[in-house]
């Protein structure tokens, strides 16, 4: 009688280690983390749907209260466009976790094995920072419609189109949440040797301006408010940044 050779088990799978990985396989990998992305906004715009005429009463609060009139719609559609749009700002902000989940996935090799062990602090302080500068930013439009609506009188009247208004309105939260991300920015740079908080501070002069000039060129519309309360909210949180760091010893 011969021996039963056993059976020889099946390797299993391993995802490639990323510092072995071809351009094509990060191609590979970022579509793969892009179509879970977008499967999440799309299952939260579902939800959205359900919510968005709330939502545009809401924003339409601001526009009635500076210039005494409800928005307009141009076409038959208007209200189905709007409605749809809204739905999917909704969605985007209800798989706002699974998309930064994602986008950690992606750039943390480039960190080290360390990162790993900061992935919920990272994670939990980009939705917190990106949500509160959301918040800052649909709280300062009230403040640059009641600049615009001094300039109505009697020679001109305005009536803010709704989708043209929304539009207005997403970019300047998006504006506001990407720049409260700039502390977790200095700190990823600095844990990563790229830079230091000694010289983050020997440059608090040139960030001062930057953060004011960035301000006037990414806020929309022409007001005076929205770029000076970004650009002082922006050096806040640069000195916020350059302390943390020198906190942490970087």
């Amino acid at each position: 009688m011969t021996a039963e050779t056993p059976r020889q088990r099946r390797p299993r799978y391993r995802a490639p280690d990323p510092k072995y990985m071809t351009f094509v396989e990060h191609l590979q990998e970022l579509r793969q983390r892009l179509v879970k992305s977008l499967a999440a906004i799309a299952v939260g715009s579902i939800g959205g749907w359900f919510l968005a005429p709330w939502t545009i009463h809401k924003l339409e609060e601001p526009v009635r209260k500076a210039f005494h009139i409800t928005l307009i719609g141009t076409q038959v559609y208007a209200g189905f466009t709007l409605q749809l749009k809204i739905a999917v700002i909704i969605g985007f902000i209800f798989a706002l976790p699974i998309t930064v989940y994602q986008l950690w996935g992606f750039l943390a090799p480039a960190f080290g094995p360390k990162a790993y062990r900061w992935a919920p602090i990272w994670i939990g302080a980009f939705l917190l920072l990106f949500v509160a500068g959301g918040v800052t930013g649909f709280l300062v439009v009230p403040l640059a419609l009641t600049f615009f609506a001094k300039f109505q009188g009697s020679d001109i009247k305005i009536f803010p189109i709704a989708t043209d208004y929304v539009n207005f309105i997403a970019l300047i939260m998006v504006v506001f949440g990407i720049s409260f991300e700039t502390p977790l920015a200095l700190v990823s740079l600095t844990a990563s040797g790229v830079t230091s908080s000694r010289w983050l501070a020997s440059k608090r002069l040139h960030a001062f301006f930057a953060c004011f000039i960035f301000s006037t060129i990414a806020t929309p519309g022409a007001d005076l408010v929205s770029p000076l309360i970004l650009g002082g909210i922006l050096y806040i949180l640069f000195e916020l940044g350059v302390a943390i760091s020198r906190l942490m010893g970087h």
